[in-house]
């Protein structure tokens, strides 16, 4: 388990890796844009080897017979969408109330999908979607209100206070230090490199992000089955 979870302690050991004692080099201006950055990339990294660490839920309704909505009207446009569907009710998924996915769309495609399915407009298993900027787009039209739920990655809020938890507070127990690595690799990178070793501390936590941070899963099944699915 990490030590380094806040601000104010991925901070510290920077410079202490840096032998800063006080403020002078790196104001606390410098200091908190630079950790806020480096928190950023982190938690980048961290999404592009395992999502579910910051995976959020969401649900919203589509509009009948409206081609996009403004996501922005529910919440922050998500950094990236991991999952979306729809179920015939409102309120959680459930046996009786079951998850229908939507399929991923390109934006130039909506319309020739609109066409392919204007027979089959009400159909449950016909939806695509885009997101492009804030609005999200569905093909084909609904022709009623859709109960939508949706699976991602919401934006990383910038931290204000040395208080403040890295990572948007998921994942700081276990990688909390590489956001101070990475602090220090940034901040070294104004001293020209000056320290080498702080070079390979960024470069091994890197490392260890893409070997360690895969699965949280420690029991998976012995056995797996590989299918395609319908559209493959």
């Amino acid at each position: 388990m990490s030590l380094v979870t806040t601000r104010g302690t991925a901070k510290t050991l920077a410079k202490t890796l840096l032998d800063e004692k006080s403020d002078t080099f790196f104001s606390q201006t410098n200091q908190n844009n630079l950790v806020d950055e480096a928190n950023r990339i982190v938690w980048r990294e961290l999404i592009n080897t395992n999502y579910e660490y910051f995976l959020d839920t969401a649900t919203l309704t589509f509009t009948a017979n409206a081609e996009r909505i403004d996501i922005e009207d529910v919440g922050d446009t998500p950094h990236k969408i991991i999952d979306i569907g729809h179920t015939p009710s409102s309120g959680a998924i459930t046996p009786s109330n079951p998850f229908t996915q939507w399929r991923p769309m390109r934006f130039v495609e909506r319309y020739q999908i609109q066409k392919q399915g204007a027979s089959q407009r009400n159909s449950t298993s016909s939806y695509h979607f885009v997101l492009v900027g804030k609005y999200l787009y569905v093909s084909p039209i609904p022709t009623k209100a859709l109960n939508v739920h949706l699976f991602h990655i919401a934006p990383l809020a910038a931290m204000t206070d040395d208080a403040n938890e890295l990572l948007g507070g998921r994942a700081q127990d276990t990688f909390g230090d590489c956001v101070a690595y990475c602090l220090a690799d940034l901040m070294n990178s104004k001293q020209q490199g000056q320290n080498p070793v702080i070079d390979r501390l960024w470069m091994e936590a890197q490392t260890r992000i893409k070997d360690h941070a895969t699965s949280r899963n420690s029991n998976e099944g012995g056995h797996v089955r590989v299918t395609r699915a319908s559209w493959e």
